[in-house]
């Protein structure tokens, strides 16, 4: 069975506390410069791990990814005629 998981942006103050955030789901990505990791969780826990995270001292910010927001579904309409046009 297929889980649906969102990712989060977790901003911290200071790199050593990577590996605490790693306990709070699957983690992706870390920018060690911008300060910054990209968590997977379930979309079921999403709620509790938001709550989890906001009560810790070293994170400064959390961004959820808008991922699930972008439309990805193309038509295939031959705008070719229109670029040439006369006018």
């Amino acid at each position: 069975m297929l889980v649906n998981r969102l990712g989060i942006y977790v901003y911290f103050k200071q790199n050593k506390f990577i590996r605490q955030l790693k306990r709070h789901g699957h983690l992706i990505y870390v920018n060690k410069t911008k300060k910054y990791v990209l968590l997977y969780i379930d979309e079921n826990d999403l709620d509790k791990t938001l709550a989890d995270l906001g009560k810790l001292k070293f994170v400064t910010d959390i961004v959820m990814s808008e991922y699930p927001n972008i439309k990805r579904e193309y038509h295939t309409e031959d705008k070719e005629k229109e670029d040439y046009r006369v006018m």
